[in-house]
């Protein structure tokens, strides 16, 4: 990395600026939310932002070495938009590194709100490609997509699950308790009985 400062977007409770600090004993990373709750989540001494991402980037951030930003920018008004400014803030050589989880996502749960004519209450992922144009093939460093499976005895724990990593806002009605019984029948199972929930993840990493 080229010298300059390092930022995460989205950070939450410092997770992931709390490894990269960890295996680069030199970079000290600035973490920006929205949320206060979580900023005071963050270890002691650690530099924070309060901030709403929507509004833009706050002037502090400016000639980065390093921007990161996990699981946040699909949550934002207008990601293509974010995503185009976020890289203008790089300093020549920085990398800008998201990861975002794509429509290819839940295809299990899909399917069987399809089986059971229930809505799809679901988040509404971006394409994996939705960002590819917009930079020159010289800026992409690299991109991939990653498959991860969860596994659940039950889409009751599946869901709970869901509302235990943040995952479960929705514009659509709670379910009612005999439609989520009709999904329980409805999901596919594997061969244990269990259910499955697939999340297709996005990595893209930009140098400027």
């Amino acid at each position: 990395l080229p010298k300059g400062e390092s930022f995460e977007l989205g950070s939450g409770t410092g997770y992931l600026a709390d490894l990269i600090e960890k295996k680069h004993k030199s970079i000290h990373v600035t973490r920006i939310d929205f949320s206060p709750n979580m900023l005071l989540q963050n270890k002691r001494n650690s530099k924070t932002i309060l901030w709403d991402l929507n509004l833009g980037l706050p002037s502090k951030v400016n000639n980065a070495s390093l921007i990161v930003s996990c699981f946040c920018i699909h949550w934002l008004n207008n990601p293509q938009k974010a995503i185009k400014e976020w890289f203008e803030r790089l300093r020549t050589g920085g990398y800008l590194v998201v990861l975002f989880p794509t429509n290819k996502s839940f295809p299990e749960w899909i399917e069987t709100c399809k089986k059971s004519d229930t809505e799809y209450s679901g988040l509404n992922f971006p394409s994996p490609y939705l960002f590819k144009n917009l930079f020159k093939e010289t800026e992409i460093f690299l991109i991939e997509e990653y498959v991860y499976k969860e596994t659940f005895p039950n889409i009751y724990k599946l869901f709970k699950s869901m509302i235990n990593v943040g995952a479960h806002s929705t514009k659509s009605k709670r379910k009612k308790i005999s439609e989520l019984k009709l999904m329980q029948d409805k999901w596919p199972k594997n061969r244990s009985e269990n259910v499955n929930l697939t999340w297709n993840i996005n990595v893209l990493i930009l140098q400027k």
